[in-house]
Formats: structure tokens, sequence, C-alpha cells
């Protein structure tokens, strides 16, 4: 097969259950914006934040390294020894948020209950110890079981969230079960459907969890563990980028910034207009999946170069797709998620969040040649750029500008990390990527959006309705364009 159809396909496979998981999830968007205050509601999305940074943490990159030295060396046993150093720090570390819940709330200043810390020790656990049986179905092109496993979570919590946040409550108010309502809501709840969900990835990786003998190699792990401590640097590093501000956002908002809101409530508006980036973040999250096995066997081939510019070109190419057809609907878009007026403050944030998205989805393509090169550590001094150009602006521009400033600050973090990964990997893995090509239609893309934005209509539905026109030229226009090269040998 045609290895950009191939890609492709694997794209689809691995991303449908980000893509179908993040889009039915979506159904829960105006569900929480519609049960929740905005206080609460940003409550959410900082644990949620500090979640991300803990993700990283429990993996520590053993699923690259497992990736890298499987294919480098043949060898299976990579895979209990990566699964079985994860599983003993996931029971370290678990151990100890569940055991010191109470000091962590107090240190870190957070408004919610002890058991809602607990919850997520034990969903930090769940997530770690399925994370490189996930990653050995992926190497094994075992697509269909990876999209079963992860659609059952993402599925189950929809309907837990449903259950908790509407039918029991509802059940309840008309006397047919025995429900505590509470007005607000608790937003325990929400963490204990994402408990419960991901409990059935468990159930179905049954067999890469609890079959395999646990194997514990000191040689084989230090091996691993010493080039995965670069990747676990430049994903902390990387992960500030995209959720440092959500931290620190309520700790730099001045008194009052927004008239009659609070910097939790804020922080709650900001989230939910950073939810409607989401769209940006699925093509690279389903491309993540699919394309770093991908890159890893074809890093041998005579033409590798050549293919790896084409995949940049048609991943920005649909990026930029994504990026105009949200832009010119978002107001559409957060009309249908969003509920209440409150919650669509900070809609025109959203393209703007979007760019910063794609610099950040060419950034991910440029860095394969650290990977497959063994440089690892230019990851490192990378996403270290990108992390104090994120801490640095957000410190900056968010107590000027408030939110405005924070979604600016993702976009010249994610610049950043663009330009410095493609300035250095040029100099030890040339690839001839088609600069003026890609550049030219950002700059198309870019001018589209800005017009809309300055000559839209004031009336809303004539703004809907020209909003999903525009999109729709815009994507005919690049498919006539495209068809024609894009599963050539070579860009045209």
């Amino acid at each position: 097969m045609n290895p950009l159809k191939k890609l492709a396909s694997e794209t689809g496979l691995y991303g449908m259950p980000s893509i179908m998981g993040r889009l039915l999830n979506y159904l829960l968007v105006p569900i929480h914006t519609g049960v929740f205050m905005r206080e609460q509601f940003g409550t959410i999305g900082e644990l949620y934040a500090y979640a991300a940074f803990l993700n990283i943490i429990y993996t520590f990159g053993m699923e690259t390294a497992y990736f890298r030295f499987t294919t480098k060396e043949k060898s299976e046993s990579y895979y209990a020894n990566a699964f079985t150093a994860v599983l003993l720090t996931s029971v370290l570390f678990s151990g100890c948020i569940f055991i010191f819940a109470t000091q962590i709330i107090q240190f870190l200043e957070l408004d919610v209950q002890t058991y809602i810390v607990r919850y997520l020790a034990v969903i930090f656990f769940i997530d770690a110890i399925v994370a490189i049986p996930l990653a050995k179905l992926r190497l094994a092109h075992n697509a269909r079981k990876f999209a079963f496993a992860r659609m059952s979570s993402i599925v189950l919590n929809i309907i837990f969230n449903l259950c908790f946040l509407m039918l029991f409550p509802f059940l309840a108010k008309n006397g047919w079960m025995n429900w505590a309502i509470q007005e607000p809501f608790d937003i325990g709840y929400v963490f204990l459907a994402n408990l419960l969900a991901n409990l059935s990835m468990v159930v179905i990786l049954y067999k890469e969890i609890f079959m395999q003998k646990l194997q514990f190699h000191w040689p084989k792990v230090k091996k691993m563990l010493v080039y995965a401590l670069p990747i676990l640097i430049m994903g902390l590093a990387g992960i500030s980028v995209e959720q440092l501000d959500k931290i620190i956002f309520t700790h730099l908002l001045p008194p009052n910034f927004y008239e009659d809101t609070s910097a939790q409530a804020a922080l709650g508006v900001y989230t939910a207009a950073v939810k409607l980036s989401v769209f940006m973040a699925l093509a690279i999250q389903a491309f993540r999946y699919a394309g770093e096995p991908f890159f890893f066997s074809q890093a041998e081939d005579k033409e590798a170069p050549e293919l790896f510019a084409k995949v940049l070109y048609y991943f920005v190419a649909l990026s930029l797709l994504i990026w105009v057809g949200v832009s010119l609907n978002a107001d559409l878009i957060g009309r249908i998620f969003l509920s209440g007026d409150e919650y669509r403050e900070a809609l025109f944030l959203v393209p703007i969040l979007l760019f910063g998205k794609l610099f950040f989805g060419i950034y991910i393509n440029l860095s394969i040649w650290f990977k497959v090169t063994d440089k690892t550590y230019y990851g490192v001094y990378i996403s270290v750029v990108g992390g104090l150009v994120a801490l640095i602006g957000n410190i900056i521009l968010i107590p000027i500008l408030g939110y405005t400033g924070a979604a600016l600050t993702s976009v010249l973090a994610y610049f950043s990390m663009m330009i410095y990964c493609y300035i250095s990997g040029q100099k030890h893995f040339k690839i001839p990527y088609p600069v003026g090509k890609i550049t030219l239609n950002i700059v198309i893309a870019a001018a589209l959006i800005i017009a809309f934005f300055y000559f839209k209509p004031s009336s809303l539905w004539l703004n809907y309705g020209l909003g999903i026109l525009i999109t729709l030229l815009y994507a005919g226009s690049m498919f006539l364009y495209e068809r024609k090269s894009i599963f050539s040998k070579r860009l045209k």
C-alpha cells in the first residue's frame, strides 16, 4: 500500500476514538456550562490542567522509548519492562496523592473536596497502566482494538455524566429514585464519571495488562530511561504551553479586571473558549497516534525526506481547513455548545487559539527528526524554550490583557518551538519542506478569517449562513487544487 494512503488510513482508525470522543464529549459542554457556575467550570479546567502535567509524569516518555527500542532491536521484551516500570511508579505516585490529598489541596490552594483529589489519583493510575498496552496495539497496527478501548471509555464517560447530572436528578425530582439533588451540582460527579469510564479500558486490555509477566531487566530499563528522560522533560515543557495558563491564571489576573466577574469565573469563560479549539487538537492527536510509528518505520527509506515533506504539507492543508471552518463559524458553534451568554464572552479568542494549535501541529511533524536520529535532547531544548515563552508571556500578558494575553502567549510559545525545531532539524536531518507553499496557504487562510471578522454582517442568521458558505467554498477550492497530487510521489 502507498505509505501516504496507509498513514491516512491509520490516522483515521487511531484518530477515530479521539475525534468521535471529543465530538461526543462536546455533548457534555452544554450540560456542564448549563449546570455548573463559571467558577466551577473554571475549577474543572484547572484540575484537568494539573492532570495533564501528571499524565506526562506518570508515563515519563516510556511509550516513545518502547516504540524506539522494539522497532530498533526487534525485541518484544521491551514491552514487559516498560509496562513494569510504569506500573511501579504509578503505584507510588497515586498512593502518595491518595494519602496526602488534604495536604495537596492546601498547598495548591484548591477549592475542592478531598475525595475529588482521590478520584484523580485513581484516574491517573488507570491512565498510566493502560498507556503501554495501548502503545503496543499501535505498534502492532491493531487499530480496531485500540479504537474500541478508547471509544468504550469515552462513551461510558458521557453516559455516566448524563446519568449523574441529568437523569438521576430528574428521576429524584419526580420521586422515582433516592438521589441527593444539589444546587449547584457537585463537580465531583465529573471526575467520578471519568474514573468509572476508564475502568472499561482495563477490562478490554485485560490480556495486555494481566496476562503479561512483569519483568524489570535493569540494563534494558536504564536504556529506555536514558532515551525517555528528554521526552519527559520535553513533555512537561510542552504541556506548560498548553495548560500552564489555566493553573496560574487566577493568581495573575488583577482584581476586578473583568467587571462583576471573579478571576475563577473568568477562567471558566476562557476554558469555554479553549474548548472550541479542540477541533484542531483532534487532528493533531489523531496524527500523533498514527504518525509516530509511521515515521519510525519509514525513517530508513531513501525517499523518507520527500515523504515526510509531503506529510507536513497535507497536514497543514487539513489544519487550515479546520482553522477556517471553526473560526468562521465560532458564533454558531458557541451558540450550540455553550449554555448561557456569559460563557460566550471570549469567542473572539477562538481563531487565535486555533492559530497557536496550527503551529503546534507543524512542530509535531517537524519534531520527528530528533526522534529518528536519537537526538532527543533537542526536544528538551525546544520544549524548554516554548515553556519559558509560555511562562514569561503569561506573567507579562495576563495582568495586562486578561485571557487575551493567555491566548496570544500560546501562539508565541508554539511559534517559537516550531521555528527552533525547523532550523535545527534542517542541520541534522534535512527535509525539503515546501516552506513557501505552506506559508502562502497560511497567509490566505489568515486573510480570509480576518476579512470575515472585519466585514461579517450584523444579522445573526446571515452571519451563520455566510460562515458556512465560505467554509464550503474554501474546502471545495482546496480539494480541486490538491486532488491530483495528493497521492503522487512528489509535491507539485
